[in-house]
């Protein structure tokens, strides 16, 4: 019983430090060209989103459309 409990405890630590060492590499900067030049298309993407579906622009018309979901959706 003892043995499961210290498998179970050792798989938890390896989850635990997984999760701590991507969620570090992955909030880093970009350090070459091209995760530079996506990270800026997909923030155009966003902004551009923000725009096209603030509360104002969703109030007044009938939301998203399926063209706007396939184009946006991937």
């Amino acid at each position: 019983m003892a043995a499961l409990i210290l498998l179970f405890a050792g798989f938890a630590a390896l989850v635990a430090g997984l999760a701590v060492f991507l969620h570090r590499r992955r909030s880093g900067p970009t350090e070459n060209l091209d995760g530079l030049l996506a990270e800026r298309e997909r923030l155009a993407q966003l902004w551009a989103l923000r725009s096209s579906y603030s509360s104002i622009a969703m109030h007044s018309t009938h939301g998203l459309t399926t063209d706007d979901l396939a184009r946006y959706h991937w």
